[in-house]
């Protein structure tokens, strides 16, 4: 009688693959948090009611009858000004908590930007989203999610330095790698916004939202 195999999350690799990703895990937990949020309780936050419309409005008024290289340039200037606030973060101590928080804080304004295109324009505000909005913005998130983790690991390293007084070590290394893998960052966020162009140049004209 041949005995059953007994399956192992190892024999996969899961059990690896979630220890050597698991600030890239916990990062997406950050994001997807602020995304339900933002599509579930966005209208409940008076404040920001507004918020949703004149970002769309300016996106659009950005983008209709605009050439194909300034789109690209406000694009990229957008996403730089994340990508920078992300690196100032990370290069602190308390990135480890701050860098979340500002992942979450992205996905919640997401997320409610969705819930507002569905709500005031339904089949127009999805189609909007599908081919428009979501293709330029799946590309940087996933950028903004591995910037994120680099940033969490670099705060980390210095929170080391900081509060291990019998372990003293050189960050200047440590430092121009961080500053290199953001350049690296900045230069695929050029993905992003070539896309935000191209996509805006050629079908933003089919969609009167304002």
């Amino acid at each position: 009688m041949q005995k059953g195999r007994v399956v192992s999350l190892k024999s996969f690799g899961v059990v690896e693959f979630l220890r050597n990703n698991s600030f890239l895990l916990i990062i997406l937990c950050f994001l997807s948090l602020g995304i339900i949020l933002g599509i579930f309780i966005f209208d409940d936050f008076e404040i920001l009611k507004s918020y949703p419309t004149e970002y769309i409005t300016d996106y659009i008024a950005s983008r209709e009858d605009t050439a194909f290289g300034k789109i690209l340039l406000v694009s990229m200037l957008d996403s730089l000004s994340i990508l920078f606030l992300l690196f100032l973060l990370g290069a602190s101590l308390f990135g480890v908590i701050t860098v979340p928080c500002a992942v979450m804080i992205k996905g919640f304004f997401q997320g409610g930007i969705t819930a507002f295109l569905y709500s005031q324009y339904g089949l127009k505000g999805i189609a909007f989203n599908a081919i428009i909005y979501i293709p330029s913005t799946i590309i940087f998130i996933i950028v903004m999610l591995i910037a994120s983790r680099e940033s969490i690991r670099f705060s980390l390293k210095i929170s080391s330095l900081t509060l291990n007084k019998t372990l003293p070590f050189n960050l200047a290394n440590d430092f121009k790698d961080y500053s290199i893998k953001y350049v690296i960052f900045s230069v695929a966020t050029f993905v992003s916004a070539f896309i935000d162009a191209l996509v805006s140049v050629g079908f933003i004209k089919s969609f009167s939202l304002i």
